[in-house]
């Protein structure tokens, strides 16, 4: 029977720089499908609307980012702490 324990040999850490991108990439494609959204019922303002894009954009990417470098760090510093 099964302790719950996950074998030392099947730990490995995560790549905290690649899931970083990931999530960067999951930002844009967010925030992308958030502004076609906006463009189909006609509700994109028309006077600072590269602003309006371009802020959501960047702040979408970041977060995204941040989110999933942040989670992997956390990750790999658990799984290291427990051997």
């Amino acid at each position: 029977m099964s302790s719950g324990r996950i074998e030392k040999k099947t730990v490995r850490p995560w790549n905290t720089p690649g899931l970083a991108y990931l999530g960067a990439f999951l930002g844009i494609a967010l925030a992308t499908a958030h502004h076609i959204h906006h463009v189909n019922i006609g509700d994109l303002s028309e006077n600072n609307a590269v602003v309006h894009i371009f802020g959501e954009l960047f702040a979408a990417t970041s977060a995204g980012a941040l989110l999933l470098g942040i989670v992997s760090e956390m990750r790999n510093r658990l799984v290291r702490r427990g051997d």
